[in-house]
């Protein structure tokens, strides 16, 4: 085995000089107690103390953050160094997509039958007539939609950003993300009568039970009041949604007359929900796409039992080939909103 060797120094090298010059005249160069030269520039035992001109003749550099001329947006010589975490100032929670079940249906329809009315039971005197009681039954079809995303990344992207970003794992989060803010929002907003292509939310399909406030607060009186009417139409509301202000505005109203307001979303849900609180056994959450100006907010009171996504196909990733210099691919879902009994449910609307 070979060992490894240290090379000789030239024979007109000097340490002293060497030393002396690096430091600007500024060691102190003596004789050690065995005799050896010493380039000492701090011993409080000697009074040897040159710290102060060393960084003196440091200070004298012949390179500064200026030299080369200024650079963008630093200068020639100082790299930037770029923090490759992706700030999202664009990022929603999606609380209500959380809390639907998504079932899998087959087709491009979601077909079902309501029971929407008993013909009932008679009392009758022994051997008395007694007519059939007829039974009512509706078939509802609500429609498939479907939901895309596309990214496309180039070839010289992914070179040129190999070792900071990844542009494809960055763009396919940023998609990911776009298609459940997407979903949110049309759970909410959705309106096939204005977009044909998405389907109908729940501010469109609750339309039995509602109340117009007409530019005014909420009440407690009046989400009793509320509450009783989906409870009447044979409701039993879990959730209530509703825009931060309006939250926020309600969750005041209870801690006039109570001191802690609690959060049940965290017993009950296994995830929280940040802000939630719970008003006569009701969950009360904010969400971002709920409208938001004066004279449109509102709060919707939920039937959880009869909100879910329909799911022909759940969120999919498929690349696509491309005839450029890029990679492309999809995200896409087939889904549909279903609101089996939207009269289970109401909304309070024209809160100011």
């Amino acid at each position: 085995m070979m060992k490894a060797v240290f090379g000789g120094m030239p024979d007109s090298f000097s340490v002293s000089k060497a030393e002396s010059e690096g430091f600007a005249g500024s060691l102190h160069i003596g004789k050690d107690h065995l005799g050896g030269e010493s380039t000492e520039y701090y011993n409080p035992a000697m009074g040897v103390d040159k710290r102060a001109m060393i960084k003196e003749h440091i200070a004298k550099v012949s390179i500064d953050t200026q030299t080369g001329g200024a650079g963008t947006p630093g200068t020639a010589l100082v790299p930037v160094y770029v923090d490759p975490s992706i700030v999202d100032r664009t990022i929603k929670e999606a609380p209500l997509r959380a809390m639907l079940p998504r079932r899998a249906v087959k087709g491009l329809t979601y077909d079902y039958v309501p029971l929407t009315a008993k013909g009932g039971a008679v009392w009758a005197f022994e051997n008395g007539s007694i007519n059939e009681q007829t039974d009512t039954y509706e078939r509802v079809s609500v429609g498939i939609k479907f939901l895309y995303a596309k990214g496309r990344v180039s070839g010289p992207a992914i070179a040129a950003m190999r070792g900071f970003i990844d542009p494809t794992q960055l763009d396919l989060s940023v998609k990911t993300a776009s298609v459940i803010e997407a979903e949110e929002d049309m759970i909410i907003n959705g309106d096939n009568s204005t977009n044909p292509e998405e389907p109908d939310g729940l501010i469109q399909t609750i339309g039995t039970n509602t109340t117009d406030l007409s530019s005014a607060y909420p009440t407690l009186s009046g989400i009793r009041a509320e509450l009783a009417t989906t409870y009447n139409a044979n409701g039993m509301v879990s959730v209530a949604v509703t825009d931060a202000s309006t939250h926020n505005y309600v969750k005041g109203l209870l801690l006039d007359i109570q001191r802690n307001v609690e959060n049940p979303s965290m017993a009950n849900m296994g995830f929280g929900i940040p802000g939630a609180f719970d008003f006569d056994g009701v969950m009360f959450v904010r969400d971002k796409f709920m409208p938001t100006s004066s004279g449109s907010r509102r709060i919707l009171f939920l039937d959880m039992r009869y909100l879910f996504m329909a799911v022909l196909q759940d969120l999919t990733y498929e690349e696509k080939p491309d005839s450029a210099d890029s990679a492309t691919y999809w995200l896409k879902e087939y889904i549909a909103f279903v609101n089996t009994f939207e009269g289970a449910s109401s909304q309070i609307y024209g809160i100011l």
